[in-house]
């Protein structure tokens, strides 16, 4: 689906954070804040590697949690204006990516349907 930003955005976690179908990660806290974006926790993978994910991408027992599919933690920062084709929504942020190939999570409140 195309999407337009109306809203400036930059992201805190530009960098790219990759982890893999059946990867294990310790589970650290649920997000609690802005409640457009419920559904995240704090991971960090066996190599110290530290990011939100989605919660129903894991399967969690305990402090434990195994990927159940492929993740990119990387956000994408994005201007007013841009066109973005977005092809997954979780928890407040759509998978998206920008007319340059660049993907990432943007927040879905400073976006509208083109």
């Amino acid at each position: 689906m195309k999407y337009c930003v109306i809203k400036d955005y930059l992201s805190p976690y530009p960098d790219s954070l990759s982890f893999n179908r059946g990867d294990t990660v310790k589970v650290g806290n649920e997000y609690d804040g802005d409640s457009d974006w419920l559904g995240w926790v704090w991971c960090e993978g066996t190599n110290g590697v530290q990011a939100w994910m989605p919660i129903n991408h894991l399967q969690i027992s305990g402090k434990k949690g195994i990927l159940k599919r492929d993740y990119n933690a990387r956000e994408l920062s994005v201007s007013t204006g841009e066109e973005l084709e977005i092809c997954e929504i979780v928890g407040g942020f759509g998978m998206a990516e920008n007319c340059e190939g660049a993907k990432g999570w943007v927040p879905m409140k400073v976006l509208e349907k083109c």
